[in-house]
């Protein structure tokens, strides 16, 4: 039996990006995936996105059900609570020779501390990063801080975690793991995306996730939701397919407003709990636009050189890409950074990577276990 690595996923947009990771260590005969399923993913209020790992047919070894409730700060404690009591019997009975987790989501803290009590190494991906508009930023240190091996992104992010770990510490550049979908992945055509969607080809499309910002308050989130929103009402000829917030404080709350909202209008505003990776990615392939402050429209929309406006501080200190428009949370910055982005021509921009990061990963990472 080859080594047992232990995958851990909570939530849609995380597994998205770990995807190939996963697919690369289930295909690899030296390796055996051990894969734990937890948070929202288990959620029927964010969408039971489970399915989506089932569809893609690989083999769940545990689902860790947090009791995952996002609606105020005390009930995702509790829920990280549960997560810790249920990680305590996961990782001590499937005794992993290391545990691979990917970001900077709450539910990261509980999963990893476990590890590190109970003596199992942890693999941290696009580690090293910073977004200071988050409480995502705290955590995605405290992981890194709690890893024995990281891959982070790009230079700069290695830098810090350099910074932070020492230069000795084993730290191996790999890339974005999210751009290797727009290589491997069918994308669905616009003929085919307009059927599925009910969207007309002949109008323009553009993708809109907006995510709370964790330390302002609900009312902010709130606002910046109704700012936004009157904006894509002034945009004539353009569809909107929404994607809803995640589990993070102040989501529920922004999901209830797109709820509302769209209600007026749903030939032009199209509301869904998850897209679904493949489908999200096609459909930012053929958008005009995206916008929100998703670390996907940070990250990804670049590589297609697809315009995005990205609104308030949520993603603060990472790079921004030269297809990106950045505004404040007001109607007008948003209203002037959406006329900018209209008349904005595809600009592509590989500073996050090439597409590859899961190969460098399970590369350095098998090199890596035959050391210990």
């Amino acid at each position: 039996m080859g080594k047992k690595i232990c995958i851990l996923t909570a939530a849609r947009s995380e597994y998205g990006l770990l995807k190939w990771v996963i697919d690369g260590v289930n295909k690899d005969y030296e390796l055996e995936l051990q894969l734990v399923v937890t948070g929202a993913h288990l959620s029927e209020e964010h969408g039971m996105t489970v399915r989506f790992i089932e569809e893609d047919g690989y083999p769940i070894a545990v689902r860790v059900d947090m009791q995952l409730v996002s609606e105020n700060k005390r009930d995702i404690v509790r829920s990280m609570g549960q997560c810790s009591i249920g990680m305590a019997d996961t990782l001590a009975d499937l005794n992993p020779d290391v545990v691979v987790v990917l970001g900077d989501r709450y539910e990261l803290l509980p999963i990893v501390s476990s590890a590190l009590v109970l003596g199992i190494p942890v693999a941290h991906i696009s580690g090293g990063d910073v977004t200071e508009g988050a409480i995502d930023n705290e955590v995605r240190n405290a992981v890194s801080m709690m890893s024995a091996i990281h891959f982070p992104g790009v230079e700069s992010s290695a830098e810090n975690l350099r910074r932070m770990l020492g230069k000795d510490a084993p730290i191996y550049i790999a890339g974005e793991p999210g751009l290797e979908s727009f290589l491997r992945f069918d994308l669905m055509s616009r003929d085919e995306l307009a059927e599925n969607l009910e969207l007309d080809t002949d109008k323009q499309w553009c993708l809109v996730t907006l995510h709370p910002e964790t330390k302002i308050c609900i009312e902010e989130n709130v606002t910046m939701a109704e700012n936004l929103f009157r904006v894509m009402q002034g945009m004539e000829g353009v569809q909107f397919v929404i994607s809803k917030a995640n589990a993070d404080y102040g989501g529920s709350q922004i999901n209830a407003f797109w709820e509302q909202s769209v209600k007026q209008t749903p030939d032009r505003f199209k509301l869904f709990t998850s897209l679904g990776q493949r489908r999200y990615l096609s459909f930012m392939k053929q958008a005009a636009g995206v916008l929100g402050n998703s670390s996907s429209g940070i990250v990804e929309a670049p590589f297609m050189g697809i315009p995005v406006v990205n609104i308030g501080d949520r993603q603060k200190g990472r790079h921004l890409c030269k297809n990106v428009i950045q505004c404040g949370r007001s109607f007008e910055e948003i209203k002037d950074a959406v006329e900018k982005m209209q008349s904005q021509p595809v600009i592509v921009d590989t500073y996050y990577g090439d597409g590859h990061a899961s190969e460098i990963i399970i590369k350095k990472l098998k090199e890596w276990l035959k050391t210990r």
